[in-house]
């Protein structure tokens, strides 16, 4: 069994064989592996419903974190330089682009090559693989990302050394203790394990290989000499484009689709006032 990335105890297997839990935190994670790189042909997923299904949740979500950027600046009347590691289609780098110098990094080939050909400026491949050595940040932003990336521990390490001193990490990833994730574990117990698949995004390019929580958060900062700042929440679901949202996996049926989106429709007036499926965490790195 391999090691918590958090505090180094052996993991153990947690609700399925995939599933990873660590018997001495709060940390899970899974064996699932990326295969982003091996996509077939256009893609594993149906590209074009996953733009229209998340766009309008993701734009508005970037509009709440760049107000919380509000207050960084980069040195002297410098635009302060921010990397997004991850940046899909590019909404994030338009919404902060007003304020910041933006670079952005993506992996997926022809994401990356779509969002280019808009004037962004994107590189494809990994971080920090594509960073030199020298390159040093304001900011670096993890947009439900850093979940996805199995060496989390080296990732920090890499955000230190491409920050300026005094810069900040801005993560924003699922919350083990969201709620509609411990819906997802209930439903598996009762045999009806497809939430909990979709929400760990099994057989997606790239699945996720961790869950987080605040506690898990701040041990791995600390670890790679970062201090947890403040945390948020954001939305994890919008009614406007649910549907295709549901469909962009190729392999949900029209009446599953329909199913969890009048079902995720009924409760999503509740989920501003229950534990949140997506949290906030800003990080900084010391002066």
């Amino acid at each position: 069994m391999p090691v918590c990335p958090v505090c180094d105890a052996r993991l153990t297997t947690g609700l399925l064989a995939w599933h990873l839990q660590c018997p001495a935190c709060t940390y899970e994670g899974s064996s699932l592996e990326p295969h982003i790189l091996e996509q077939a042909h256009g893609g594993d997923l149906d590209e074009a419903s996953r733009e229209q299904g998340l766009e309008h949740l993701r734009q508005a979500n970037f509009q709440r974190l760049n107000a919380l950027l509000a207050g960084f600046a980069g040195p002297g009347d410098a635009r302060p330089r921010l990397l997004e590691v991850g940046c899909a289609h590019g909404w994030f780098i338009e919404t902060v682009s007003p304020r910041f110098d933006v670079t952005g990094i993506e992996p997926d080939v022809a994401v990356a090559t779509a969002t280019r050909a808009r004037g962004l400026a994107v590189r494809g491949g990994f971080f920090p693989d594509v960073l030199a050595d020298e390159e040093r940040f304001d900011v670096i932003v993890f947009n439900d990302v850093l979940e996805h990336i199995p060496d989390v521990n080296a990732t920090l390490a890499a955000c230190w050394k491409h920050l300026l001193p005094g810069g900040h990490v801005l993560v924003n990833a699922p919350s083990r203790k969201g709620f509609l994730y411990r819906v997802s574990k209930i439903l598996l117990k009762l045999g009806r394990g497809g939430a909990f698949d979709r929400m760990w995004q099994l057989g997606f390019p790239s699945p996720h290989v961790h869950y987080f929580d605040t506690a898990s958060v701040t041990k791995l900062a600390g670890k790679a000499g970062f201090a947890l700042e403040s945390r948020s929440r954001l939305p994890s679901v919008a009614v406007r484009g649910l549907y295709a949202r549901v469909r962009y996996s190729r392999d949900v049926s029209v009446i599953k689709a329909l199913a969890l989106t009048v079902a995720v429709t009924l409760i999503a007036p509740f989920l501003a006032i229950l534990p949140p499926d997506i949290e906030v965490w800003i990080l900084r790195r010391p002066s």
